[in-house]
């Protein structure tokens, strides 16, 4: 049976709000991580290269000091069972999902954009610690 636009919306862009804010991390970090792959292959292309070696070249770093994320949705909260081992009820969990406004969620869902959310947030990097603690 195939589904109809609003379940698919439903289905695909609603998501509890952790796992949104966990995928913006990790998507970050991705980044992060693939900038450093390209910096570290760069020097050793540098380093190995006998043309180039007589110019003392190093490799560029980037690297991202801070993310601001604004993210304007439709916030709701849902209740999910908790099950001991017996499998019965025993209360309820919060969940609050989002779902991102765009033309699609608020045309098949009547939604009102004045009722919506704003999320701030701020990721920022911080120096690596030693490892090595001192006595």
């Amino acid at each position: 049976m195939p589904f109809k636009s609003s379940e698919r919306i439903e289905e695909v862009l609603v998501s509890p709000l952790s796992t949104i804010l966990s995928e913006v991390g990790k998507s970050i970090a991705q980044t992060q991580r693939a900038l450093d792959r390209n910096s570290i292959d760069t020097q050793i292309e540098l380093s190995t290269d006998e043309a180039l070696q007589e110019f003392d070249l190093e490799a560029t770093w980037y690297h991202i000091p801070e993310v601001d994320i604004e993210l304007k949705m439709a916030l709701s909260m849902k209740y999910e069972e908790e099950r001991d081992s017996k499998n019965r009820i025993r209360g309820y969990k919060r969940v609050l999902n989002a779902a991102p406004l765009n033309a699609s969620y608020k045309s098949l869902n009547s939604y009102d954009v004045e009722g919506s959310s704003v999320l701030k947030t701020k990721i920022v990097s911080i120096p690596s610690s030693s490892r090595i603690a001192e006595e």
